[in-house]
């Protein structure tokens, strides 16, 4: 694990841009198909909004999928797949996808299905995971102390699960750990003082962060502005 230290959130993306499109730019020449996983905090959503200003990249062969979701209707405002369509833009949707985890609003288990059907492919190997940190430790839709996200941490094969979040709107839908780290690149964004002491706790005690930090499988950047 490598943690990288910047001044401003403007120093952070001027250097995770120029980390992402060298990424981008070795695995289009190489791959059809390219897969990156994306999360929706406020950091990320904002790093999203300049992916427009990697001219470079071929983004017909990109593939974005979402690291979790909340299950309500995509259009709404509060979803993960309508605030990361609005900040990657037309430039970019035109030409690479975005793949959502919500299908079916009546059936949970269902749409669990359909959801885990249309995301196979985002089971295996990725070539970038972006995951933000929340202040109780979470990240994705793996939140501590509960029996979903227990069972998440521990599955030894890549998967989509459910989850409850302890704020609304409470259901979720996430990949577990195994999914989230069968990626050749990691990438934490952290923001702000106030997550230092996160980062601490993950250090000494297990949050669901802390498998993310400590992992053996995949190489994982801590992009942290001050």
């Amino acid at each position: 694990m490598v943690t990288k230290k910047f001044d401003s959130s403007a120093d952070l993306q001027d250097n995770l841009l120029s980390l992402i499109e060298v990424n981008l730019l070795i695995e289009t020449k190489s791959s059809n198909e390219v897969k990156v996983l994306l999360s929706s905090g406020t950091s990320s959503l904002s790093l999203y909004k300049r992916f427009k200003e990697l001219s470079k990249v071929n983004w017909s062969k990109v593939r974005f999928g979402l690291v979790d979701e909340k299950w309500i209707d995509n259009e709404s405002k509060e979803t993960n797949f309508y605030n990361i369509s609005e900040a990657l833009g037309d430039t970019i949707l035109q030409k690479a996808s975005l793949t959502p985890l919500v299908y079916d609003l009546k059936n949970e288990n269902n749409n669990l299905s359909l959801a885990k059907l249309s995301n196979s492919v985002f089971l295996n190997e990725k070539s970038i995971v972006l995951l933000e940190l929340g202040l109780d430790g979470h990240t994705a839709s793996l939140f501590p102390n509960t029996v979903q996200t227990e069972n998440a941490l521990s599955e030894i094969y890549p998967d989509i699960s459910l989850n409850i979040a302890p704020f609304q709107p409470k259901k979720r839908l996430t990949h577990n750990l195994k999914s989230l780290l069968n990626s050749k690149k990691i990438i934490l964004i952290v923001s702000g003082k106030e997550n230092e002491d996160v980062l601490k706790r993950a250090n000494k005690e297990l949050l669901p962060i802390s498998y993310v930090m400590n992992t053996l499988s995949s190489e994982v950047e801590i992009f942290w502005s001050l």
